[in-house]
């Protein structure tokens, strides 16, 4: 399905919900990195930015919220791909993210990462 040199970069505070994602991308062909924070996942985007086919990522997370650290991911790579978990039921403006609602099935995640890449 996808490239096995392709990285998703999967971010989120809660370590339970990173290590299921990144297992979920590694069986769609994906190689997973993962941080718990915004800053870390800005970090590991200017590393890794021209390797990084797809970012998911919490919205509610200390040091640096999810929603932050897309718009300084865009401001380096305005097509970034991303798909935005949230466990909040609030309306989130996010042009150009799939949302995923926490809990979510690992049909609903592939289904989401299919639709954030076409």
């Amino acid at each position: 399905m996808k490239p096995e040199a392709q990285l998703a970069l999967v971010v989120d505070d809660e370590r339970a919900v990173r290590t299921l994602v990144a297992r979920a991308l590694a069986r769609l062909g994906f190689t997973p990195l993962e941080a718990r924070n915004g800053l870390e996942a800005l970090a590991l985007y200017v590393s890794y930015r021209s390797g990084i086919a797809l970012v998911v990522t919490d919205v509610d997370m200390p040091v640096m919220n999810g929603l932050e650290a897309i718009d300084r991911m865009r401001e380096l790579c305005p097509g970034v791909r991303v798909l935005v978990m949230t466990g909040t039921e609030r309306d989130l403006n996010l042009p150009g993210c799939q949302l995923l609602r926490k809990p979510f099935t690992m049909a609903q995640l592939g289904e989401l990462v299919n639709r954030t890449l076409a």
